[in-house]
């Protein structure tokens, strides 16, 4: 088994991203006299443990949910009568309706 393990990544310099986290990288080394593979590593490491962490804390959330929930009395609320209602007009109000409409047609000659 060797004892590196080597791994080559290329950078779209179009992406504003990309073209950031390159320009990071080569500054590295520049600013800090670190290197390169060690920022990686620890970068890598420190967002194994921030998803870890995630999951985590998640799940605590889910256990204290279900801790507090388990007690909860769940009442359904009161059925509420469905009424119809069928409204009559009257032949008066028959006649206005339809002296209503007729006048609404008028507008359309």
């Amino acid at each position: 088994m060797a004892d590196d393990y080597r791994i080559n990544v290329r950078f779209n310099l179009q992406d504003e991203a990309e073209r950031s986290a390159t320009e990071y990288l080569q500054s590295i080394h520049q600013k800090n006299n670190k290197s390169r593979n060690r920022f990686i590593v620890d970068a890598v490491i420190e967002k194994i443990a921030s998803e870890d962490s995630n999951k985590a804390l998640l799940e605590g959330i889910r256990q204290i949910f279900r801790e507090e929930v388990q007690f909860l009395e769940v009442v359904a609320a009161p059925a509420v009568p469905i009424v119809t209602v069928k409204a009559e007009l009257t032949e008066e109000q028959k006649a206005e309706n339809a002296k209503s409409v007729l006048g609404d047609l008028d507008m359309f000659d």
